[in-house]
Formats: structure tokens, sequence, C-alpha cells
């Protein structure tokens, strides 16, 4: 086939576009409608106390029946070899473990299924900081192996990763198991203080994994595998990341009309997200933002938030000091 000219027919082709939509569209409402998304639904509905644990525990007895899996995987294959334009009308997610299609997603969980390459893993394991690094995730996953491919994990643990995290008195990480996976095995790792990496595989995996969004911890943190020391941080879910990039946009383009809304996030459970709104509101409306950055300062529950306020509160007096004296 000549990539061009195939291309070129299908872009001039409108009747063919919109069939590839439709097939698309009708693919989407199938599953939506369907026997496994509906139970996905209902069990998430009736969880009466909406804690990271019972949604995990929920998860683990809906993954005990993965027929769908393979159902699922057969049908986009299918449907991508009639057409070779068609995409799958999932959100794509490209991971540590997997390259996989988000199939179910609400308030409380995100489920996706995907493939582990052996090839991409061994290509990270090649890779200097990916052979050194344990990521703690900050959120409780469920992952069923419907697959193993003969993987063997390496499981690691540290302190919880609570509200209250600060980098000085984070860790140490310390590897505590490993051992090979069987097909079908399903576990519950909280990466709010466990993780694991893959040591070894065969064989490509097929993996369904859930990630509760309840109860996460800040942020999710890396380590350095061989001395446990703390290496990084990050936000753990991207509400906290758009929320920062707004709030950085905003200031840039000195958006005074955004602050009263701005201040809200100013009690934002993340201590991170709260100190990155501040430093925008002062960019924006000094004067409207600082008896909030002095609130700040007496009462914010983080206390490397209440640090970094306080010295900015003491750079904004000793200045206006200069400046009433010259």
């Amino acid at each position: 086939m000549i990539i061009g000219r195939e291309l070129r027919t299908w872009v001039e082709n409108r009747e063919g576009q919109r069939l590839t939509r439709l097939a698309a569209q009708a693919l989407a409402d199938r599953w939506a409608e369907g026997p496994v998304h509906q139970a996905f639904a209902r069990a998430m509905a009736a969880i009466p106390a909406r804690t990271a644990e019972a949604v995990g525990e929920a998860m683990r007895t809906l993954f005990a029946n993965d027929f769908w899996v393979d159902q699922l995987l057969d049908t986009l294959a299918e449907t991508m070899r009639r057409d070779p334009y068609f995409e799958p009308p999932f959100r794509h997610l490209n991971s540590a473990l997997h390259a996989g299609l988000v199939v179910y997603e609400d308030e409380l969980v995100s489920v996706a299924a995907g493939v582990g390459s052996v090839t991409q893993l061994a290509a990270r394991k090649r890779s200097p900081r990916e052979h050194g690094s344990i990521v703690f995730s900050g959120q409780l996953s469920v992952i069923k192996f419907v697959k193993a491919g003969g993987a063997r994990l390496a499981f690691w643990e540290t302190p919880p990763i609570a509200q209250d995290f600060t980098a000085a008195h984070a860790g140490p990480c310390t590897r505590v198991a490993e051992r090979r996976i069987a097909d079908g095995e399903i576990l519950i790792v909280d990466g709010r203080h466990q993780s694991f990496i893959i040591e070894h595989a065969t064989a490509n995996l097929v993996v369904v994994q859930a990630v509760v969004k309840a109860d996460h911890a800040p942020v999710s943190v890396e380590f350095d595998a061989a001395s446990g020391a703390y290496v990084a941080c990050s936000a753990a879910d991207d509400s906290a990341s758009r929320i920062q990039m707004i709030s950085t946009l905003l200031r840039k383009l000195d958006c005074e009309a955004a602050v009263p809304t701005m201040f809200a996030f100013l009690d934002h459970p993340s201590f991170f997200v709260r100190w990155h709104v501040m430093r925008d509101l002062l960019g924006i409306d000094l004067e409207a933002a600082l008896p909030r950055l002095k609130r700040m300062a007496a009462r914010d529950p983080h206390p490397e938030v209440r640090q970094a306020a306080r010295t900015t509160l003491d750079h904004i007096e000793a200045r206006t000091i200069r400046e009433k004296a010259a």
C-alpha cells in the first residue's frame, strides 16, 4: 500500500470519514450502555462510605470476572483491521505499567485496560533514571494481570504520604519483597505508602487497572532505589496541576477580575496548590492578597506554607519600609 495515496483518498472521501466517525460513536454507545460499564456504575453508586479502601474492594470484586477484556480488545482490533483510520472512542493512557484505554471513569475511579510491552519495559530498565527510581503514586490502585507475561515484581514501602508531607521528612523508601505474578492475579497497591517495579518479564502483559481518586495523597513522590532517599515530588492528580496552570495564566494576563474566584483556592486541600495560587495573587493584586497572606502565615495547616508565607510577608514589609524611607 502506498501510504500517501491511501491517506489522500481517505481525506478526500467525506463519506468515508463520516462512516469512520459513526463507527467510533456506535462503539462508544454500545460500551456505555453495555453490561460491564453499567456494572461499574452500579457498584460505585452503591458504595456507602466512599473511601479509597471501599472503592478498591469494589473494584477487586468487579475485576474477578475479566471476560470483557478480551472481547473489547478483539472488537477494537477487528474494527481497526476493517478501517485503518478508526480510532477507539476512549481516552488514551500511557503509564509506567502499560499503554491503554480508559474504559470507565467517574468521580471515584478511573479504569483502564492496556498492554505492557516487554520491549518497552526492557528499554526502561536500561534507562539509568528508571532503573534507579521508585515512584509512589499517592493513589490506591487495583491491578489485575490478565496475562502476567512471566513478570517478576519488586515491592517497596515508605512511611505514609499525608497532607502534611514535607520533603525534609520524606522517606526513606525500602524494598520489602520480590515475587513472580501469576496470570489472573489481582493486586491492591496503596500508592500512599506502597509501590512496585517490574524487575523482569518474558512476554507482553495484559492489564486492567483501576486508579482510585478518593482519599489520594497530595503528591506522588520519587525516591532513589539505591539509597532510599527522597528525590522529588509532583501533583498526584490532574486537577491540582490544572488549577496551578490556570492560576499562572491569569497572573500573566493580569486578570484582576479573577481575584475573587482565586481566593477560594487558598483553602484547597493540597498545600502546594494553596501556595501556588497565593504567589499568583500577589502578582495580580498585592493589596487584595496581603490580608490573606497574613492569615496564611499564621494559620495555614502546612508548616512549609506557613514558613513561605511568613518569609514573603517579611520581604514585603521590609520593602515597604525602604520605600517609605526613600
